[in-house]
Order: C-alpha cells, then sequence, then structure tokens
C-alpha cells in the first residue's frame, strides 16, 4: 500500500509540474522568436485561443498585447466580410437588373464586385461584356432594334468613389480601384501591349475596346519591360508610356474614374456592336431605383435581365486573393442595408463596428476607416479579430465563412507559406488571412493543431523594417508552430485538472 502511495504521488508531482513547464515552453518559444533583431523595433500583438465545444468554454491560451488596436492592413477583410455575412447570411445574391422604361435602358446596380470582372469570369468561360451580350440578345428576341438613353443607377451607393486617406499616388493599380454601385472588371480596363519596330511606337488593344478612355501612346519598344500607364485621379485620359520587350505582347491594367458611367457606355458600345442603335446617350439618374420600387402594376417597366452573384465565390475572392474592391462593396453594401441610405464608408464602417460589438469585441479595441485595411486610419486589436473568428466557429455560418479562407500551402494569400521543412507539417491545418501594408504585417486565422483541437490566433506586427515582410512571415509562421508544438503538453494538463476536452 505504501508502495502504491508513493507512486501515485509521484505521478502527481509530475502532472502539477506539467502545466508550469508546458507554459513556460510556449512562452519561451514565442518570446524566442520576438527577439529576432528585426522586431526590435516592431510593436507586436498576439492573441491564441482554444475553442471549446461551444464559444463559453473558448479559452485564451496565450498573448501578448492582446487588447491593442493596432493596424490590420488586410486582417481587417476578416472582420468586414464576418459582418457581412452574420448579416445577409449564405443565401443572400447581388443583383443588377437591365429595365426598359420610356424608350430608355436602365441599369440598376447592386454594388456587385464581381460584375464583368475578368478574373472571376473566366472560369465559367466568360469575358468582361457577356452578361451585356446575352441582354443585347434578349432586347433582339423581344424585337428592339434602338433605344434612347442607357441610363445608370448607382444610388445603392454613394459617389465618393475614392477613399482619400488610401496611400496616395497609388489610384491607377487595381488594389485601389474606385468603390462604386455598379462595376465592370474590378473597376479597371485590360491593355494588351503588343511591341513592334525597335524604337518605333507599340500598338495595342483594349478590353472591353471602350472609348470611355482616351489613350495618349507614347511607349516604344525597345529592350527593358518597364510600360507605364497613367492618368489624373479624376481623369480617364490615360498616357501609354515607357518601352516594352519586343520578345511578346504585355498585358497591363489600369483603373477607371467612375465605374458606374464606365460600365453604362461599355454596355451602349455591346448594343451598337450587336445591331441594336443609341439615338441617346449615357447618363446618370439616382432616381431610377425608388421610381421602379413605385411602380407596381405600371407595365411601361419591363425587366430585360437580371444578374445575380451568390455571396459565397464572392466571400472567396474577398478572403482568398485579398480582393478591395470586394471587401469594399461587401461594406458599403453593409451601410446602405442598416442606414437605409446609399452606402459610404461612414455608414458601412459603423455597420461592421455594430457586428464587432455584437461578437464580444469591446468599443475601444477598434476603430474603422475602410472594409479593406489599405487606410492606415484603421486600428484593431488581436483579440477582437480572435474573436470575430470564434464567433464565426460556432455561427450558422461556420463553414461558409471557412470555405473563403485561403488554406495555407494551397490557395489564397497563404498558398506559399509554411515552407520550411519545420514548418510544412502545417499546411494544410491553418486556415485565414495575411495581410500586408509598408510597415504593416499580419496573419489571423484556425490552426487545426496536433492535439485535434482547434484554436484562433491573431498575429499583428507594426514598424516592420522596410522589405522585411517575406522575413517577417517566417517569424509569424514560427509563432503558430510554437502554438501547434505546445498543444498536446496543454491537453495532458487539462485532463489533470479535468477540464473538458474540446
Amino acid at each position: 500500500m505504501k508502495l502504491l502511495a508513493g507512486k501515485l504521488s509521484l505521478i502527481l508531482l509530475g502532472l502539477a509540474l506539467a502545466a508550469p513547464v508546458a507554459k513556460a515552453d510556449l512562452n519561451s518559444e514565442v518570446q524566442a522568436v520576438l527577439g529576432d533583431k528585426l522586431l526590435h523595433k516592431t510593436t507586436t500583438g498576439v492573441e491564441v485561443f482554444r475553442l471549446g465545444q461551444s464559444d463559453s468554454q473558448t479559452k485564451e491560451i496565450f498573448s501578448i498585447q492582446p487588447a491593442t488596436p493596432l493596424i490590420p492592413a488586410s486582417n481587417l477583410k476578416l472582420a468586414t466580410t464576418s459582418a457581412a455575412l452574420d448579416h445577409f447570411g449564405p443565401d443572400f445574391k447581388f443583383r443588377t437588373v437591365l429595365l426598359m422604361h420610356d424608350g430608355n435602358l436602365i441599369l440598376i446596380g447592386g454594388g456587385d464586385p464581381t460584375f464583368g470582372d475578368l478574373e472571376y469570369l473566366k472560369k465559367a468561360g466568360w469575358g468582361i461584356t457577356t452578361v451585356f451580350q446575352h441582354w443585347a440578345d434578349q432586347l433582339k428576341k423581344l424585337g428592339v432594334t434602338s433605344v434612347q438613353n442607357v441610363i445608370i443607377d448607382d444610388s445603392v451607393f454613394d459617389e465618393n468613389f475614392y477613399n482619400p486617406n488610401w496611400p496616395g499616388g497609388q489610384y491607377t493599380a487595381r488594389f485601389e480601384a474606385e468603390v462604386a454601385g455598379i462595376s465592370l472588371d474590378a473597376n479597371c480596363i485590360e491593355c494588351l501591349v503588343e511591341p513592334t519596330g525597335m524604337g518605333q511606337l507599340v500598338t495595342y488593344k483594349l478590353d472591353p475596346p471602350t472609348k470611355y478612355v482616351s489613350i495618349r501612346n507614347t511607349c516604344v519598344t525597345g529592350n527593358r519591360n518597364a510600360v507605364t500607364f497613367t492618368r489624373a485621379i479624376d481623369s480617364n485620359q490615360v498616357i501609354l508610356g515607357g518601352e516594352t520587350r519586343s520578345t511578346g505582347p504585355a498585358p497591363l491594367g489600369i483603373t477607371v474614374h467612375d465605374p458606374p458611367m464606365y460600365s453604362g457606355t461599355v454596355l451602349a458600345e455591346t448594343l451598337e456592336h450587336s445591331g441594336i442603335s443609341v439615338s441617346g446617350s449615357v447618363k446618370r439618374d439616382r432616381t431610377a431605383r425608388s421610381s421602379f420600387d413605385h411602380s407596381k402594376g405600371d407595365k411601361t417597366w419591363q425587366i430585360i435581365g437580371i444578374n445575380e452573384t451568390p455571396i459565397q465565390p464572392v466571400l472567396a475572392r474577398c478572403n482568398k486573393d485579398s480582393m478591395n474592391l470586394y471587401a469594399e462593396s461587401f461594406c458599403k453594401r453593409l451601410g446602405f442595408e442598416t442606414a437605409h441610405a446609399p452606402g459610404s464608408w461612414t455608414n458601412g464602417t459603423a455597420a461592421v463596428g455594430a457586428f464587432l460589438k455584437k461578437a464580444g469585441v469591446p468599443a475601444d479595441q477598434f476603430h474603422l476607416d475602410d472594409g479593406c485595411g489599405l487606410s492606415r486610419l484603421n486600428n484593431i486589436s488581436p483579440h477582437a479579430l480572435a474573436r470575430v473568428l470564434a464567433y464565426d466557429y460556432f455561427s450558422k455560418n461556420k463553414e461558409t465563412l471557412f470555405n473563403s479562407l485561403s488554406i495555407a500551402g494551397v490557395d489564397g494569400t497563404l498558398d506559399d507559406r509554411f515552407r520550411s521543412p519545420e514548418l510544412r507539417d502545417l499546411r494544410r491545418r491553418v486556415f485565414g488571412k495575411s495581410g500586408f501594408i509598408e510597415g504593416v504585417s499580419t496573419v489571423s486565422g484556425y490552426l487545426h493543431a496536433k492535439d485535434g483541437n482547434w484554436y484562433v490566433f491573431s498575429i499583428m506586427m507594426n514598424g516592420i523594417p522596410h522589405q522585411s515582410n517575406s522575413e517577417i512571415k517566417v517569424l509569424q509562421e514560427r509563432i503558430i508552430r510554437a502554438v501547434d508544438n505546445n498543444t498536446l503538453n496543454a491537453t495532458a494538463r487539462r485532463h489533470s485538472r479535468g477540464e473538458a476536452h474540446g
């Protein structure tokens, strides 16, 4: 009996000692990462939760400055898309409608960022103007050979297309495309530059082949791939400059100003190319939606076509591919729905903020300026992002949200992460979103750990050195590795205390 009691005492002593040792191991591993010289002037926030069988069983297992609001970069998309999914549900569809009334065609937008998005549509074998071509065919079937005006109603959003707090001088880049109630090809125009003779002006083709933008071509065939595409911020007069190699075509893209008028112009041009004349012009009328809504029983209003896009692919393009336009469209559409006014950055971010509070985030842990994370005026804590992900995990929308996240080593913004041999086994076990703007690197998501449990993490680093993000990413991955390494010990510790296995 004394021998048995002695063995039992040793076992209990070992279990008692296991808790501080496991915790110290996790702390020491993370602190070793944070001691890297790249992080000496960096502000780092970390939050890690172990998810239980219910949200009430979620436990914090590690944190560093978890409540400190930091610049999130594209990790903010997790908050925006979660808010959109929570409000709209998985059955929501963006809707764009083409009507005919009094001889005019009226295009009413619903804020669909996928409309005419070449990258999104090419999977289905569609081009930028395929929907317009289908509508032209429908008009011809109805015997329509001419229309007066092409009218656009983009009143679902406001007319502030460009956030003034986005990084300056980059408004021609696809990631800073203007945000509007009617979009076309992610509010960009594609250009294929064809080399000619050495030193001679190149030729080019636009897709779509529209006159909405005017091109001044100064680009020559040379020895370098250094083509430039520039315009003034409020203009669609584009200068094609620089030079391109003589070895083959160079595809380019540039944002357009006033996307709804761009869409309306291309619609009118598509009609003309299909044999339907447009005798008037392309106009904006932000009262058409309300007029149609109040036209019950008025047969002078005729629906020509409806284009609907389910929420799931929009979420995936937003989170996996980190499309800023998609996040901003979610943000403004939330504002439209909740404020019953044209969606704006003001009412949109207010709607996202209301969701954050609903998810259990204290009001002093966030300040929002946009939906995608480009603005440096955005601040949110690691705790807030972890809370959002925990909320999603236990919600009815869990599967839809999960399907929108990048899978480490497989797709999206995490496809090339965890490449080193000691990290590779984390591939396909980490699901989440990375974020980067100058001086900021973040990653948040879920870890399916060695112990079989699910963990939520948010790692946010502000003030990183210039051009250090690739090295910073590895440090973040080592923190996730430290969590994974210590989950088995933590599980043993919980069992020793009689806690439920989550």
